[in-house]
């Protein structure tokens, strides 16, 4: 028996280098920035690699952002795939951690394993209700979904701020929750690192999406019903619920990034506990292409990016956003080489 293998096309070919060339162009044109600032670029570049790879805590802290961005990714990724646009990862991660530092500060986060487990499960149902609301507006009324996942991302955030300096508030001048029982806390995968079981939860979230998604009747008809909800109607898939299934899978593993950030980073609920996770996500997941395994992949490079980062900004002092900007030009230099393959090969947009 022979194997024989398909020859890649040109388009498939130039598809797959779009990701690199444009994260190339992109480091190009940032690094024209920094020496308009009067940095040298070479050294930033090599002080982000040493920060985020140099040792094996800056492995660990790299993979500990990677965690956060995966899982928002696979969320954001997981729903576009599907062709709903939800924007609202990061009020789905706020409303995750709401949920898992809730049930963790209760009798059942004293348990062992199982306090860990239920926080989770608690994190999913929360971030799961909170993309419910943007899936029953547009399953029942017809709401755009990005109008109303925008919005609760707002609310989610400013709700958090809310119970943190009142409710939930520990004894003190911080606005914070008290901190978790080492019960709920994730344990620590590599000793004197930050790098905790939620990265390998993430993982297991990115089979389990590729499976539903590729693998599975549900994920084909979720997909089908994001193409021509009609045709899927006609088929004899329920469109609604096809809709609000979607955004409950995808809200659901956005919780578990809260989930992560409350029992793995930071053990207990404070304010701007996400840097942004939420909305870097949405790059993510367009330049991952909506699937899983390259969502990891580039969730890994914007985990490199943040992490190292910090040690460019202690040794020569450029501000972090400067990789905020690397990472807004590799979106953009990736658009432009989607319209120029799509303009090429005269395909019509998905």
């Amino acid at each position: 028996m022979s194997l024989s293998f398909a020859k890649p096309t040109t388009r498939t070919i130039i598809r797959t280098l779009i990701p690199i060339g444009t994260a190339l162009l992109a480091f190009v044109v940032t690094g024209f920035l920094l020496l308009a600032g009067g940095f040298d670029p070479l050294e930033a570049y090599g002080l982000i690699l040493q920060g985020s790879v140099g040792g094996v805590r800056e492995g660990g802290e790299t993979l500990v952002r990677t965690t956060s961005l995966l899982l928002t990714g696979l969320a954001v990724g997981f729903a576009f795939r599907c062709k709903i646009w939800n924007i609202g990862a990061e009020g789905q991660l706020y409303f995750g951690a709401i949920g898992a530092v809730v049930i963790a500060l209760t009798v059942v986060g004293q348990i062992p394993v199982f306090g860990i487990i239920i926080a989770i499960i608690f994190a999913m149902i929360f971030g799961a209700g909170w993309a419910a609301i943007a899936g029953v507006l547009k399953s029942r009324l017809g709401v755009n979904e990005i109008i109303v996942t925008v919005m609760l991302n707002f609310i989610a955030i400013l709700f958090v701020d809310f119970l943190v300096h009142g409710a939930l508030k520990a004894p003190g001048f911080e606005p914070q929750t008290a901190l978790i029982p080492l019960t709920s806390q994730l344990p620590i995968l590599i000793e004197g690192t930050r790098l905790h079981a939620g990265f390998l939860v993430a993982i297991a979230a990115a089979v389990l999406i590729y499976l539903i998604l590729f693998k599975t009747k549900t994920g084909f008809s979720l997909r089908a019903t994001g193409v021509n909800p009609k045709a899927s109607g006609y088929a004899g898939i329920n469109v609604k619920r096809s809709i609000l299934l979607t955004l409950l899978i995808s809200g659901a593993v956005a919780g578990i990034a809260g989930a992560c950030l409350v029992q793995g980073v930071n053990d207990r609920l404070l304010v701007g506990i996400s840097p942004g996770y939420g909305f870097i996500a949405i790059i993510i997941a367009l330049l991952g292409r909506e699937h899983p395994l390259g969502i990891t992949f580039v969730a890994i490079f914007f985990g490199a990016l943040m992490s190292g980062a910090n040690l460019m900004y202690q040794t020569m002092g450029i501000p972090v956003a400067i990789a905020e900007t690397l990472q807004a030009m590799v979106l953009i230099f990736a658009l432009v080489g989607e319209f120029f393959a799509r303009w090429k090969f005269k395909e019509a947009p998905k």
